[in-house]
């Protein structure tokens, strides 16, 4: 046989393997039990595995199911086949009538493809079916906004504001709306609701600023740009509109402010109840403040400054009094005070209170660097203080015992006023995380630092009765598994369901496995299919534990598209964004790949933080992307919507507030976010 004989054999017989292979594959598909089925059809969306799920879903309409038209639907609207998921949606309704879920996905779609008309007609139908749903009064509301009927958009928008308080989308517009009519005062009190709900939405902080600027509330106006200053530190509008209403407020007023700060600092005296300590427990070196050029301090009792090596500079600094350290030319430090020459000093000191109920207070700490919550405030410290000359400027180190530290974290992880089983569970998650993290910045000279990265610790002034209880009652507990302390993580709100570890290099660790945060029998399978997510991250969702208001179990953030240019340019010079395709997802639906298409180039993401950092820091992982195209069929808006704050792993620390609210006590609570833990008493 010749060569070309042979390869037309091999060439036919390749061809009828895989002819065969498809035809198995579809007899299988067809012939899987539903549950599995759908199962198999959300396993390969989660890994971005597009072609089989879209396979997987004409198969189930082929079978006559309705969930195969809403899943396909779905995958389109995710890929920005707008038109593909209506004309699929449009067959469905041929079919199986008027159906809630697939008028709600059809108007959304109209709506996003800027066919407003199509879209009034789709979610005046659903009112007529129920007058109160949230999502068709929100949409009415933007719709009728797009056509610049402002009556009926606000009619909207109140009605979905009523029937959700925390309904982002509706107050963010009255407040545009408001705002555009020149209704300042109604658009400050709308945009005020909007950060009540998610204080992370800059643009809401600017506009607040630029209203009561307008209004001549020039005080407020100043507050809101000096923080937003710390965020946009470059920002040269801002800096502008700061020196402006500075001209306004005048030097009279600036100087009684100034005046007030140095009273409040003179009149700040923290006394504490003293912790008795003992050898058992552990001291840990917090890391306060690092690269200053000089810092200022006080102590409520008269206390020494000394080296390492014993050599006293001040052996009775005096109680109440303002000091402060500052770096000269030369590099050395230089400790000045009103009562005392200066004193030059060529290397690290300890200072220390003579009395054991004494505190330190540390003037203008900045903290949160870069995000929403950063800020100066004059902070109170137990223990003792080191200042390090370090090269690159001067730190500080506050050293005192891990429980002492737990006084500190707890109230500043964990709102004071929640029920004492749930501060209880914070104080053993953050005793453990301690312990397991401890000497994490031993580079710096330091055990743990005073932001997120370990745990926020805030100092005296956030202590309470009930938090110092809440470490007190759980003294020395720690979580452990085969012996060892384990990584307690945790964040804010997981959005109704945690997630596998995907810290390190996303290993399995078996007691950071994902579980809802619900009761074990909630009809929630996972991995969710393309319409399941669509309805848990914007349908109401009821007996969740980590469901409260204003806690950011649900988000939006919107984008023009000119500022998500502007954010993404900081990464990568893709051009114009044309889409963001969601290429995988965890179990628990947090997004752990994405693909930027922009009209220069497509640059993929990989890692929790890095796609929220790139997105404009959201609020979580666990979220969806919409694109709004304008009338030319641009994109307009990139609209991001989503679930939970923080990273999701470990312990929900809103969920374990819903737990303890229900009955659970701080054992109950922690192994159900930490699987296979035993509890050991350390001291």
């Amino acid at each position: 046989m010749s060569s070309g004989g042979l390869f037309d054999m091999m060439k036919k017989f390749i061809i009828a393997l895989i002819l065969l292979l498809c035809l198995f594959t579809a007899s299988y598909a067809a012939n899987l039990p539903p549950h599995s089925f759908m199962q198999e059809l959300s396993l390969v969306y989660n890994k971005g595995r597009f072609s089989d799920t879209i396979r997987s879903c004409k198969q189930l309409i082929k079978n006559g199911d309705i969930l195969g038209s809403l899943n396909l639907a779905a995958v389109f609207k995710d890929l920005g086949h707008y038109e593909k998921a209506i004309s699929v949606l449009r067959g469905a309704r041929k079919i199986f009538g008027d159906d809630i879920r697939i008028l709600t996905l059809l108007g959304r779609l109209y709506y996003l493809e800027h066919q407003i008309d199509e879209a009034i007609a789709v979610f005046e139908k659903i009112i007529k079916i129920d007058s109160d749903d949230i999502n068709a009064n929100t949409n009415l509301g933007l719709c009728y906004g797009d056509k610049g009927d402002d009556v009926k958009a606000r009619e909207y928008f109140e009605k979905a504001a009523l029937l959700n308080k925390s309904s982002l989308t509706a107050h963010l517009s009255l407040a545009d709306l408001y705002r555009q009519k020149g209704k300042l005062q109604e658009a400050i009190n709308e945009y005020k609701t909007v950060s009540l709900i998610d204080a992370s939405i800059l643009r809401v902080q600017k506009a607040l600023g630029e209203l009561f600027y307008g209004v001549g509330s020039f005080q407020e106006s100043l507050k809101i740009y000096s923080k937003i200053q710390l965020i946009e530190p470059d920002n040269t509008m801002v800096k502008q509109r700061i020196a402006e209403i500075n001209n306004k407020l005048g030097k009279e007023y600036l100087e009684k402010e100034r005046e007030k700060a140095a009273s409040r600092r003179k009149q700040k005296v923290l006394l504490v109840k003293p912790y008795i300590s003992s050898k058992k427990i552990v001291t840990v070196g917090v890391g306060i403040i690092r690269n200053s050029d000089a810092i200022e301090f006080k102590c409520s009792c008269p206390f020494q400054i000394k080296t390492a090596g014993g050599k006293v500079f001040f052996a009775h600094g005096l109680e109440n009094k303002n000091y402060s350290v500052a770096r000269n030319v030369d590099g050395a430090l230089i400790v000045s005070s009103q009562d005392k020459e200066d004193i030059l000093i060529n290397e690290s000191v300890h200072v220390t209170p003579l009395k054991a109920d004494a505190t330190i207070t540390i003037f203008n700490v900045s903290f949160g660097k870069d995000n929403f919550w950063s800020g100066r405030q004059d902070r109170s410290y137990r223990g003792s203080i080191e200042i390090v000359n370090d090269p690159t400027g001067i730190k500080v180190i506050n050293t005192l015992s891990l429980e002492e530290y737990l006084y500190g974290v707890v109230p500043s992880e964990m709102p004071a006023q929640w029920v004492i089983e749930a501060l209880k569970a914070q104080a053993i998650a953050a005793r453990t995380e301690a312990m397991a993290k401890l000497g994490r910045h031993k580079d710096e000279g330091f055990h743990l630092c005073a932001e997120v990265h370990c745990q926020s610790y805030n100092g005296v002034e956030q202590e309470t009765g009930q938090t110092n209880s809440a470490v007190d009652g759980t003294k020395g507990i720690i979580m452990s598994y085969k012996g060892k302390p384990v990584d307690a993580l945790y964040s804010s709100n997981c959005g109704g369901h945690t997630q596998d570890n995907i810290f390190g290099e996303g290993k399995d660790v078996p007691y950071l496995r994902g579980r809802i945060d619900a009761d074990e029998k909630y009809p929630l399978g996972l991995p969710l299919s393309p319409i399941d997510l669509e309805c848990w991250l914007k349908q109401p969702v009821d007996g969740v534990f980590c469901n409260f208001a204003n806690s950011a179990f649900r988000w939006v953030r919107i984008y023009t598209a000119e500022e998500l240019k502007e954010m993404l340019g900081k990464i990568a010079n893709i051009g114009e964004i044309r889409k963001i395709i969601v290429l995988g997802r965890n179990t628990s639906g947090h997004v752990n790949k994405i693909k930027l298409i922009g009209s220069n180039s497509s640059r993929i993401l990989e890692k929790e933080l890095v796609i929220r950092n790139a997105l404009g820091n959201l609020r979580s992982s666990m979220f969806k992307v919409e694109i709004k195209y304008d009338a030319h069929k641009k994109p307009g808006q990139f609209i991001f919507y989503g679930g939970g704050w923080g990273h999701g792993v470990g312990m929900c620390q809103t969920g374990a507030k819903g737990r303890a609210e229900s009955g659970s006590d701080y054992k109950q609570i922690l192994r159900h976010y930490f699987q296979g833990i035993e509890f050991q008493k350390i001291y």
